[in-house]
């Protein structure tokens, strides 16, 4: 091993010889072995391997960043096995923290680690990774600190020479472009596997049509895929407030006794109303992910011994956007998160059962939701009397018995789906096939097969023949909702196809026509999109022939309440929930709130409100956090003008809502004043010209009438 004195000198030319040859044969090793293996980890055991012997160190390691912002060492190699390890070694210095202290995107050079002049977290940063001497060279790529290289001396201190921190910076810039190679790489397999394993899927569900064998086939594929202990899909019942056990799948290795025990004791149904986390999944439509470490003990106790499982996955399965049922995927081992590309996997197989389920009848569910969607004269279901939301429901009625191509544009939540099929319903074609596809939900690399179809061997699984959407509607109405998120190569064709009326499947040369009717929907600004050319301008004139706006709800406020009662009565049916109505301090913040998410959002919050209010009126504490927050945030508001209004010598405004009682009125006057006075209740009664004793009485009225709440809207 070198002394200080000698590593003071300037190398010798052996000495670079030396490391040159090194560094030639770690990239050789690189462009030699990244092409066919891609593998990242067994290449940066060589790099430490041989840079601790090539440098003459007690260790060399990589310290990578961990989620957390912490430091992990996650490859070393010891010169011997007296050297202290400090593989798996966390260091609780955020990046952050030591950034302040020292530049981790350059060289860190510290000769003596114990020197008195190195601030304590520096020193503190060292002794965590038992080193006396230290050289450490950031791995940077695209300005983000990916890792770093450390060489260590764990007994004595030595001097880094200029020539050895330009070698290990030229590895470093080798390992960067490595690992940029590796992730690129890494995706684009990840994803081909990704639709390679829904197109499989997708043929199990199209070669099947029994409802038992198609759903156990795709959780047994599912559980394969994600490595998951278990997995089971629950069917809505018809009064949709319990769930059936349609299919259940472990795999080989996993233990079940105690969860098929529980299936047995209570049945194949379960009442949801009990699960506020189930009844929001199916709700909202969004995935539940679920860690035992986000769970209370006794939850967490349960969940462990009943269900045998530490993470899941729950999904909801939709059709044509109402919830069908769950999609359940268990894990028995601990696990620190979900990553992307496992929930979008989930989240693509319980799309793609509720894609056939609708497409193929599989079940007597679905054909009880369509059912209730034709309803000949579907504006009846369009709520709402505002001019823009009628003028809307005209139009579809105007355009809907020809045979002109109509687009509805709104932001999402909006009703597009309703409107659509008050269209259909009203075209002299309601008797014939109404298919309806979200272009967005379907993978680009699928989505020309689901318009289209393909033949059998068309390409990779494609183990049938498979009829697309536009034969499924022949004669009838296709419905593109989302239409503005087609890749412009799906818009290629689908722009043939309305041209011509001829279409080849995928994989096929035999011409087909279709008579249907295109009906388009989309929440992005189409002819914004066409300008910055992600939508293709001769298919936007083509599909917008008759274009229709559906206003946001901020657009309509006059129609919040006639809906607010809608839904009320609608999820009090359907909860089985009795609430006596809802208060006037919640309606009017339901009004006033600027709804992004429009009538969906508004329903969602009605329906949650009706679960927690059960056996009373609905509260303004009962509406979603944001809502609250909204009308909170308003009254600070209002509370500090008044105050600096009293302060700069000026009157302020009420506002008052018409129609109100004259309680209510005089009720706003003395509160509003009381802001004004901040809450000199003697300067308030003066400013109202009435007793200070008056001001306590109805505050104490106020209170009472808060505790007891009355004067319900129904």
């Amino acid at each position: 091993m070198q002394t200080v004195a000698e590593t003071k000198q300037s190398l010798s030319v052996e000495r670079k010889l030396k490391l040159h040859e090194a560094r030639e044969s770690i990239i050789g090793r690189l462009a030699a072995n990244l092409p066919t293996s891609i593998n990242l980890d067994s290449f940066l055991k060589v790099i430490v391997s041989e840079l601790g012997r090539m440098m003459e160190v007690d260790r060399c390691d990589i310290i990578k960043l961990t989620p957390e912002g912490e430091l992990r060492v996650s490859h070393e190699w010891r010169a011997s096995e007296d050297v202290p390890s400090s593989l798996d070694v966390r260091i609780p210095v955020d990046v952050a923290t030591l950034s302040a202290h020292l530049d981790v995107k350059k060289p860190i050079r510290l000769d003596d680690t114990s020197a008195t002049e190195l601030d304590h977290k520096v020193r503190f940063f060292a002794r965590s990774l038992g080193t006396r001497s230290l050289l450490v060279v950031p791995v940077v790529l695209d300005e983000e600190v990916l890792g770093l290289i450390g060489l260590h001396h764990t007994r004595a201190p030595r001097h880094w020479s200029d020539e050895e921190v330009a070698f290990l910076v030229s590895i470093a810039t080798q390992l960067a472009i490595a690992y940029q190679y590796t992730r690129i790489y890494t995706d684009k397999k990840r994803e081909a596997e990704t639709t390679k394993a829904l197109l499989e899927i997708a043929n199990a569900l199209n070669a099947r049509s029994d409802f038992g064998e198609v759903t156990s086939a795709v959780l047994e594929r599912a559980v394969s895929l994600v490595g998951a202990d278990y997995s089971a899909l629950g069917v809505l019942d018809s009064d949709e407030k319990s769930i059936s056990l349609a299919a259940f799948k472990a795999a080989p290795q996993a233990t079940t006794d105690n969860v098929r025990g529980l299936i047995e004791a209570h049945g194949q149904s379960l009442d949801i109303t009990e699960y506020p986390a189930m009844v929001e999944v199916l709700s909202q439509g969004k995935t539940l992910k679920l860690l035992e470490t986000d769970l209370p003990l006794p939850l967490r106790a349960i969940f462990n011994a009943t269900l045998g499982g530490r993470a899941a996955l729950v999904a909801p399965v939709r059709i044509a956007g109402h919830t069908f049922g769950l999609l359940g995927l268990v894990w028995s081992e601990q696990r620190d998160q979900f990553k992307d590309h496992e929930i979008a996997l989930v989240e693509g197989i319980a799309d793609q059962i509720g894609t056939a389920l609708e497409r193929d009848h599989l079940s007597a569910e679905v054909m009880r939701l369509k059912s209730a969607l034709h309803e000949r004269y579907g504006e009846d279901r369009i709520i709402g009397q505002a001019r823009a939301i009628r003028r809307a429901i005209e139009l579809g009625l105007s355009v809907a018995d020809t045979q002109t191509s109509v687009m509805i544009q709104g932001e999402s939540g909006t009703g597009k789906e309703l409107l659509a099929n008050l269209i259909h319903f009203n075209s002299g074609r309601e008797d014939k096939p109404y298919i309806k596809l979200n272009c967005g939900a379907i993978p680009e690399t699928l989505l020309e097969s689901e318009l289209f179809g393909h033949e059998k061997g068309a390409f990779t699984d494609a183990h049938a023949r498979r009829r697309g959407r536009f034969e499924e509607a022949n004669g009838g109405t296709l419905f593109l909702d989302e239409v503005g998120e087609m890749t412009l190569g799906a818009q290629v064709r689908l722009l043939r196809v309305l041209q011509d009326g001829e279409f080849t499947r995928v994989g096929g040369n035999e011409v087909f026509r279709a008579d249907v009717r295109i009906i388009a929907a989309s929440n992005v600004d189409l002819e914004k999109a066409v300008e910055e050319g992600t939508f293709r301008r001769d298919l936007f004139y083509r599909l917008s022939v008759f274009p229709i706006q559906l206003p946001a709800l901020r657009e309509r406020r006059e129609d919040i309440h006639p809906l607010v009662i809608h839904f009320l009565e609608h999820y009090k049916q359907r909860t089985g929930r009795f609430v006596s109505g809802i208060s006037k301090e919640a309606l009017q913040a339901l009004i006033s709130y600027d709804w992004p998410g429009n009538v969906r959002e508004l329903e969602n919050a009605v329906e949650r409100a009706v679960i927690i209010a059960a056996g009373r009126q609905i509260e303004l504490d009962d509406l979603p956090a944001a809502i609250g927050n909204v009308v909170a945030g308003r009254q600070a508001t209002l509370r500090v003008e008044r105050a600096q209004a009293a302060s700069e010598g000026r009157s302020t405004k009420l506002e008052i809502e018409v129609p109100s009682s004259m309680d209510e009125i005089e009720r706003q006057a003395i509160e509003a004043t009381l802001d004004y006075t901040s809450g000199d209740k003697t300067r308030a009664a003066r400013l109202l010209s009435i007793g200070r004793k008056t001001i306590y009485r109805k505050l104490e009225q106020y209170n009472s009438q808060n505790q007891d709440p009355k004067g319900s809207t129904e």
